[in-house]
């Protein structure tokens, strides 16, 4: 893989190459299709788009554009604000964003950044929040499957990469310079990870993406093959299919599952938009005879096919229905000129017996590296604020652990 891998939100080939953004910029609220235009110019998330705000409930939505002095729109991004109640404050969070021209921004990060966060203090924001999609690093899949086969936690600090982009060095040197604080860990216990499984789609055919497979996943898709597995897509009917398969593997798997209203949700923010929309959702069901075995959720935007969540049953294991269903997607991406298929992310505390090792391994042997991003980095604008939020954070957080007991979660936190 190459340093110009992409992945959600870091795609950087723009016209800005041939007539770069002038100074200064200037930061203002845009319309959603402005903001989806230059997404698309960009490579942004979908987690930037009008679909993922209609899905987080209890959150104000901004969308901006980022102007250079000649006029022109150069970039965009989703605000997610949560105010305080009965307060003017709110915590204000750019999940995979914002989409900008990280090569350009990564030399002036302050001229780029800077209006963003003097439109964050003017709309009321105590904290400002950015998942940066810039890809840091990418190791290639057989290290990582070597680490994880000799056991104990996957340490991706000392494992040596295939990648190091000098872009992620500059913006990073800059941020830490100018206490923008590193949110999380390697893991995806906090907001969206910042560690991610990326098949790279660009200039290979689907034969190209079977012999990339390791062979255990070959004989998998053959053997799905000879079971009579089928793949098909589902809109929102698919729904209750998708959760009763989900939610058995969250027990089998010992996760904590999402509630079906989330899924719900879901459904209705990025499933109810036509052929026409770029952004394209849907429940993906391998069955036999009719009798589905596994469903996935899946959406494309842009050039980025992601994988979200997923789930399937004891029955009939060995028809390989998992396998049946990515394969299919993958095929699927690379039939809609996709660059990038995004298994998302996986969590570094794994041990040999841990259900989520076997996780990864199935990612990895599908072909994916793994991709670092710069990823989430927090900014605060007023500490006192800032405390007092993190304090009802913390209670929030006691009060679901108690709930969850004992059991631990695959996904991120929602945020």
């Amino acid at each position: 893989m190459t340093e110009q891998t992409p992945a959600p939100g870091a795609g950087t080939t723009t016209d800005l190459s041939s007539a770069p953004a002038r100074l200064p910029l200037t930061v203002r609220p845009v319309t959603a299709d402005e903001a989806t235009e230059t997404l698309l110019e960009l490579g942004g998330s979908f987690l930037q788009t009008l679909n993922w705000a209609r899905a987080k409930q209890g959150w104000r939505r901004t969308h901006l554009g980022w102007f250079d002095a000649d006029g022109r729109r150069v970039g965009a991004g989703l605000v997610l604000a949560r105010r305080i109640p009965r307060l003017k404050r709110s915590y204000a969070y750019l999940p995979e964003g914002p989409a900008l021209p990280w090569e350009t921004v990564a030399h002036d990060p302050a001229a780029w950044l800077d209006p963003l966060v003097a439109w964050a203090k003017n709309d009321g924001a105590f904290a400002l929040r950015l998942g940066f999609p810039v890809v840091s690093r990418i190791w290639d899949r057989e290290p990582v499957k070597k680490q994880v086969a000799e056991g104990g936690l996957l340490s991706f600090t000392t494992m040596p990469s295939a990648v190091d982009s000098p872009v992620a060095r500059r913006l990073e040197a800059w941020l830490d310079a100018n206490q923008w604080l590193s949110i999380g860990g390697d893991g995806v216990a906090v907001g969206q990870p910042r560690l991610l499984c990326i098949v790279d789609l660009r200039g290979r055919t689907v034969p190209d993406l079977l012999r990339s497979m390791n062979q255990q996943w070959r004989r998998n898709v053959k053997k799905a093959e000879k079971s009579g597995v089928q793949v098909r897509t589902a809109l929102a009917e698919g729904l209750d299919t998708f959760y009763d398969l989900y939610a058995e593997s969250a027990d089998r798997d010992n996760f904590l599952p999402r509630p079906k209203a989330y899924f719900d949700l879901m459904a209705r923010s990025f499933m109810s938009e036509g052929a026409d929309s770029p952004v394209q959702a849907c429940f993906y069901e391998a069955h036999v005879d009719g009798d589905v075995l596994a469903s996935a959720l899946m959406i494309r935007f842009g050039r980025t096919f992601s994988y979200l969540y997923g789930g399937s049953t004891e029955r009939n294991r060995d028809a390989r229905a998992s396998n049946a269903l990515q394969w299919q997607a993958m095929q699927d991406a690379v039939a809609a000129g996709c660059d990038a298929y995004d298994f998302r992310g996986f969590n570094t505390s794994l041990g040999a017996t841990s259900p989520l090792t076997g996780l990864l391994l199935f990612k990895l042997g599908a072909g994916a590296d793994v991709v670092e991003m710069v990823g989430e980095r927090e900014l605060v604008i007023s500490r006192l604020w800032h405390f007092a939020f993190e304090k009802a954070m913390a209670a929030r957080i006691a009060i679901n652990k108690r709930r969850k007991a004992s059991r631990a979660s695959e996904d991120g936190a929602d945020i």
